[in-house]
């Protein structure tokens, strides 16, 4: 049985058209390579140790250093600044141009009598402000205060916050 060369050549063309409709090319998925950590650390402690003793301590469950930011997960960090200390932790912080980003049951103290807690915050090293949008409750010398979107300069110890509501402290003049 002869079959022409034409038949040969229209046969051929229809399995071309049916391989190119019926079989789906694969699709790769292509990941973005500039977002890599440069350096990750896990259940870490590290010290900053001067002439005058320890001046900050930063601890977390696990760490990641990348090209233009930090990122630790179960943050505990403390530093002794004019004589006095301060402290932050939260479940998440992003370290990004001097700006501290807290996320998660965050906890800041400064010297012994000065704490509030909020549920996010963010703490700019250049102002030394500490400031939150939502909730939060702070306790010192003088009472409990509970509010929104407060604002805490450490440098100069002012205060400023919304919807607040005080319970202070009175002692009893002698």
């Amino acid at each position: 049985m002869a079959v022409s060369i034409n038949t040969f050549f229209l046969l051929l063309c229809l399995m071309m058209v049916a391989i190119f409709f019926l079989f789906k090319p694969m699709h790769i998925e292509t990941f973005e390579h500039n977002d890599t950590a440069m350096l990750e650390l896990k259940a870490f402690k590290l010290y900053d140790i001067g002439t005058e003793g320890l001046r900050m301590m930063l601890q977390g469950s696990f760490g990641k250093r990348y090209e233009d930011r930090y990122e630790v997960y179960d943050i505990n960090y403390t530093s002794q600044a004019n004589h006095e200390q301060q402290s932050m932790a939260a479940k998440v912080a992003v370290y990004q141009k001097n700006i501290l980003y807290l996320s998660g049951d965050v906890l800041y103290k400064k010297g012994a009598d000065f704490m509030f807690k909020s549920d996010e915050a963010r703490y700019d090293e250049s102002l030394h402000t500490a400031t939150t949008t939502e909730s939060f409750e702070l306790q010192n010398s003088e009472g409990t205060f509970r509010g929104y979107e407060l604002q805490y300069n450490s440098e100069a110890n002012t205060v400023q916050a919304k919807n607040v509501h005080a319970v202070y402290h009175l002692s009893k003049a002698h």
